[in-house]
């Protein structure tokens, strides 16, 4: 799978409040039920997702069908990028590897009935997303890294780049110092953390829903 560097960008929501959630992976009735606990107003708020929105979980497929919602948008994980990798394209070695790692919910549904959609929507998700909170902060959604130094040099990354950007660990392990530049805060999951990671102006909030932890979901007004 060929991961380009497309970035989708969301004005200011003038209606409600813009959240951004950590990887899913299948837990939509957690995240459901997490949603009401905050007053999430599905008919005027937005909720943006770091990825990863299959595998691990009870209810992968119903997570890919959150993408047909208008109030939920999502960039590509790579758990998206393997299983498209795996079944789309073939590839037995992403199928070996999704497969070790909660890839085989897939196998229980019909190849030619259902598969072409998920692959259709999985092919459609940006890399990254770029949002404008009230304070007139704009903030960058990218599942694990961001590997140049300046976010307004977005469309010069690279395919080796581009991959890393849902692959990456090393800055979280390393807990790699400094901000990224032409941007006020970026915001990862990919890497688990018992509680929101700040480094800079880079957040990490993927809680390890799938563990049974509950997700850590940013009001991006409350940054």
């Amino acid at each position: 799978m060929n991961i380009l560097p497309v970035r989708q960008s969301f004005a200011r929501n003038q209606y409600g409040r813009d959240f951004v959630v950590g990887d899913i992976h299948g837990c939509v009735t957690a995240l459901r039920q997490q949603l009401e606990m905050i007053g999430f107003d599905y008919q005027t708020d937005r909720l943006f997702c770091t990825g990863d929105l299959v595998d691990r979980g009870p209810e992968p497929a119903q997570a890919l069908a959150l993408l047909d919602e208008p109030w939920f948008f999502a960039v590509i994980g790579n758990h998206e990028q393997l299983i498209y990798e795996g079944f789309c394209e073939k590839s037995a070695e992403a199928r070996e590897l999704i497969l070790q790692h909660g890839g085989e919910w897939i196998l229980n549904y019909d190849e030619d009935e259902e598969w072409p959609g998920w692959f259709h929507k999985i092919e459609s998700l940006p890399l990254a997303i770029e949002l404008e909170n009230k304070h007139g902060e704009r903030i960058g959604v990218i599942h694990a890294d961001y590997p140049l130094s300046d976010w307004q040099d977005f469309h010069q990354l690279d395919s080796e780049q581009a991959r890393r950007a849902i692959w990456a660990r090393e800055p979280f392990r390393n807990r790699q110092p400094g901000s990224i530049g032409g941007i006020d805060w970026i915001i990862y999951g990919h890497n688990i953390t018992d509680h929101e990671l700040r480094l800079g102006n880079r957040i990490y909030i993927d809680g390890g829903a799938f563990r049974g932890h509950p997700f850590i979901i940013k009001n991006i007004d409350e940054l």
